[in-house]
């Protein structure tokens, strides 16, 4: 049951940070912090197993007979069997000590949010990948988290996915708050207690400067930009 939140939003496109359970979160998809052979044997990734049932398990079996096992990074998806919503995407983390987990974790961020964009489907939840069993620090994954998302979505003018939820422990909600509110200069936020707030601020942009651009403006026009 959802205790906290915190919206923030992009434009017209949402992160909602909340403190919930990820079988029960409002989205069209959700995402299995899975291992490198989709054996969902322990933790999240054992809960969604058992919620969704048999089909889950065969189609992640079959994907591993015909493609191989999965690196860091990598993503894929399989039906969701029982379970409400329209996939489950498999989502592969680091392990603490292999090395640039930061980066493996934005690349694990991204490809699921490029499977999502791929099909159509508009809200994605994830949970903190590889906070787990695999023992990543929670700043790590959230400092991975805000710079996955957002840059996916500066990269993109229009976007399929609309909403991304991350699913979090109460241990962890601050933490993903920082990330998202103190690194990232601009980007308000409103904390709710149970329901989602309906009001939206206005949309915010920005505007990029070549060199040559700089070139051609005297001090007087510089400062114009930045009162």
């Amino acid at each position: 049951m959802q205790q906290a939140g915190k919206q923030i939003f992009f434009g017209d496109r949402e992160v909602l940070i909340q403190i919930s359970d990820l079988l029960y979160a409002p989205a069209e998809v959700i995402v299995n912090p899975a291992n490198s052979g989709l054996s969902h044997g322990g933790g999240l990734a054992a809960q969604i197993l058992a919620a969704a049932g048999d089909e889950l398990d065969r189609e992640s079996e079959q994907l591993i007979r015909e493609h191989g096992r999965l690196e860091a990074g990598m993503a894929v998806y399989t039906t969701a069997g029982r379970l409400p919503f329209a996939a489950v995407i498999h989502a592969v983390g680091p392990m603490m000590g292999s090395g640039d987990e930061q980066k493996k974790i934005e690349q694990t961020v991204h490809n699921s949010l490029l499977l999502c964009e791929t099909n159509g489907w508009h809200t994605i939840a994830f949970p903190a990948i590889s906070t787990g069993i695999f023992n990543v620090p929670v700043e790590t994954c959230a400092r991975a988290f805000h710079r996955a998302v957002t840059r996916y979505w500066d990269a993109r003018a229009e976007c399929e996915v609309e909403k991304v939820i991350i699913c979090l422990s109460d241990r962890m909600w601050p933490t993903f708050c920082a990330a998202f509110t103190d690194d990232a200069p601009g980007a308000g936020g409103a904390v709710i207690p149970h329901a989602p707030v309906e009001a939206k601020p206005e949309s915010v942009g920005h505007i990029t400067l070549s060199d040559e651009d700089i070139a051609g403006l005297d001090n007087a026009d510089i400062s114009d930009w930045f009162k």
